[in-house]
């Protein structure tokens, strides 16, 4: 397999076959076992850019009932090669795209499996700021910058659909049309990792 996929469509098929586990681990109905299979495959083969043998393989791999987490992170870990990382960009390259933040702190993307990022958040705590670094669809290096709340609960992220230790941020967005800029809030993790598609297309 030379052809490569995105780290959203790596991360969803793990989670997909994550899922399938859990199921085979607590499911006794095999009527229900078989939907969720079915549903799986159908789903894998929209999803993954590869020759009609190289997915069979890959469905019959996950279709397996007696597939534990042990197989499966050794799978994952193996595929991992056809993941195409995020493009590592220079300091400067972040700097352009934050150029109002001064004394900006940069992630050192060197210590960083990028092929897990589709886009990359991090926190200034000091500063009580958020940034998400992306590429448009243009291809162009871009970013969204906002505050955060200085205290985190417990709660349900709003960007990464997970529990986590939330906080409220307050984005920064485009100018509206008397040429000032607004604010989104939302209810973010602390960590900012994992960051989806859908609230960076609809906050910016």
């Amino acid at each position: 397999m030379q052809t490569k996929i995105q780290p959203d469509q790596y991360m969803y098929l793990k989670s997909m076959i994550y899922n399938l586990i859990h199921n085979y681990e607590s499911v006794n109905d095999y009527r229900t076992i078989d939907a969720i299979q079915t549903m799986a495959a159908t789903e894998i083969k929209a999803l993954l850019p590869f020759s009609a043998e190289e997915v069979t393989k890959i469905i019959d791999f996950v279709t397996d009932i007696r597939l534990r987490r042990r197989a499966a992170n050794q799978f994952l870990e193996t595929f991992k090669e056809h993941v195409a990382p995020f493009k590592e960009p220079t300091q400067k390259q972040v700097e352009k795209v934050f150029r109002k933040t001064k004394k900006l702190k940069v992630p050192k993307f060197n210590q960083l499996d990028l092929r897990d990022y589709t886009y990359i958040g991090w926190n200034d705590l000091g500063t009580q700021k958020k940034f998400l670094l992306y590429y448009d669809e243009q291809e162009k290096l871009s970013g969204v910058v906002g505050s955060v709340s200085p205290n985190a609960i417990k709660g349900f992220c709003s960007i990464c659909h997970q529990e986590a230790n939330v906080v409220m941020f307050m984005a920064l967005t485009n100018k509206g049309s008397e040429g000032r800029y607004t604010k989104k809030a939302t209810i973010s993790a602390l960590t900012a990792d994992n960051v989806t598609n859908d609230y960076i297309a609809k906050n910016h």
